[in-house]
């Protein structure tokens, strides 16, 4: 029944099979619950962990959108059976509640709405076992999942809007003492008479959303999720996989807690590993320079951080979808060494520069246990060397500038550090020498020309990132 469409875990089934299903969880008495999801819904769950992981663990994802529907066709030649709308789920669960004698919470809308549509729900269903309700703007989550609990009911229906509905039944769906849990959107204000659903030619054409948008317009933005969805379905139509080989670089497609979950594994280990995060620059480099290239090759994680790398990997007919910029790669690093009690070393940057840095970091993380910090400009290792081993730091990290820095760790791997992490100038943006690019630009992928016109000595460097450009358009990378 459960199958994988762009990446999420979609139920595909007809709507007397969902409504068994749900039937079936009721009888089992365990907790559960549904999502419908539709392409709003699935552009939020690409960017935010939580809906995903909401998807992930449900008993049922039916699918209440057209886009679904026609990407999964276009692109994956998957055809779905058929298109559950919330609002009609919605009702015929009040139905076989109001049949099979099923008790109900409703909680959700305005207090006035809410009267009105349970008021019209009496009326259409009057053997319908209400146990309770409460309106949907409230501050003490801990005292409605308490009302709830308390009443007992077999069914809550919530209509607070997506994704707020599902993270309150996500977060509380073990306390609320319901076997079936659902969100229900705007259903209360149909109810409520206060919106009127399409003529049903409409609904039978998928077009309910057009409709919805002429009557409010303010809807546009909503609208506009089908267009990004279909652009997004289009990207995933390609599965991705946990890695992506590139000139024999195995490129990590993980998510950032993926990672972190293998750099924790990399000092249980407690051996030499040595952690890249490979931007365009360094790839286009890495091209040329054979030392280099040996070194990601064998490097134990490599973290795609530059929108070039993402390019060259989809040249190549594979998908990277997880790109993480190493500052904030190594950011989250240093948030889990503080709680995990793991011990870090700083090396790189001008000594002005990195004792900045290092204030802020613990002003950041006051119990992060930095065991000693270097700045790079030296001439003999030995020293260097000495200070960090009897540090017996668990991370090392080094900024030095991208393979500069990893050539220096790879070149002192008798250390024997669990992990090594080259960081370019990320001591720099900590020690607030440098500003990051506005978020926007980050989003773009384009921070390395941010950082080129507030540095202009980096000129120099977007050569190989030209350089690489044409290599991706002209598909060589050898």
């Amino acid at each position: 029944m459960r199958i994988e469409i762009f990446d999420l875990p979609i139920d595909n089934i007809t709507f007397e099979e969902a409504l068994k299903h749900i039937d079936n969880l009721i009888t089992k008495g365990l907790p559960s619950y549904a999502v419908a999801v539709n392409p709003e819904k699935a552009l939020k769950a690409y960017k935010d962990k939580e809906i995903l992981e909401i998807l992930k663990h449900s008993n049922l994802n039916f699918v209440d959108g057209v886009g679904i529907i026609f990407a999964s066709s276009l692109f994956k030649g998957i055809k779905i059976k058929e298109r559950i709308t919330g609002i009609d789920l919605f009702s015929s669960l009040l139905a076989l509640a109001e049949q099979k004698g099923y008790s109900v919470f409703f909680l959700g809308a305005k207090e006035e709405s809410l009267q009105k549509a349970i008021e019209n729900i009496k009326n259409e269903y009057p053997n319908l076992k209400i146990v309770g309700f409460h309106n949907g703007y409230f501050e003490d989550e801990g005292k409605v999942v308490s009302i709830i609990r308390e009443s007992k009911p077999d069914i809550l229906f919530i209509g607070m809007g997506s994704p707020k509905q599902e993270k309150f039944i996500y977060r509380n769906l073990n306390n609320l003492n319901v076997k079936f849990a659902m969100g229900v959107g705007g259903s209360f204000n149909v109810f409520s008479k206060e919106f009127k659903r399409a003529p049903a030619i409409v609904q039978k054409l998928g077009l309910e959303w057009l409709y919805r948008f002429l009557l409010d317009p303010k809807r546009l933005p909503r609208i506009l999720s089908l267009p990004r969805f279909l652009l997004e379905a289009y990207k995933r139509k390609i599965p991705s996989k946990k890695e992506a080989d590139l000139i024999g670089v195995k490129i990590s497609n993980r998510t950032l807690d993926e990672n972190i979950e293998i750099l924790k594994s990399f000092i249980k280990e407690g051996n030499y590993h040595i952690v890249v995060t490979i931007n365009g620059e360094m790839l286009s480099r890495a091209i040329k320079d054979k030392e280099f290239l040996e070194i990601l090759k064998k490097a134990d994680l490599v973290i795609p951080d530059g929108i070039g790398v993402i390019m060259a990997v989809r040249r190549f007919g594979k998908r990277i979808t997880n790109r993480i910029p190493g500052i904030e790669f190594a950011w989250e690093v240093l948030r889990v060494s503080e709680i995990e009690g793991y011990r870090v070393f700083f090396l790189g940057a001008e000594e002005e520069v990195i004792q900045k840095a290092v204030n802020n970091i613990t002003k950041q993380f006051p119990k992060l246990n930095i065991v000693g910090f270097h700045n790079g400009y030296f001439t003999e290792d030995a020293e260097i060397r000495n200070h960090i081993f009897e540090s017996r730091p668990h991370i090392l990290f080094v900024g030095m500038g991208g393979i500069k820095q990893e050539k220096w760790i790879e070149k002192n791997k008798d250390l024997d550090i669990p992990v090594n992490i080259g960081i370019g100038g990320s001591f720099d943006v900590w020690s607030g020498k440098v500003k990051r690019a506005p978020v926007l630009v980050r989003k773009l992928g384009i921070e390395w020309l941010y950082r080129t016109i507030v540095q202009p000595k980096r000129i120099g460097r977007l050569l190989n990132i030209v350089e690489l450009t044409v290599r991706i358009f002209l598909g060589r990378l050898d």
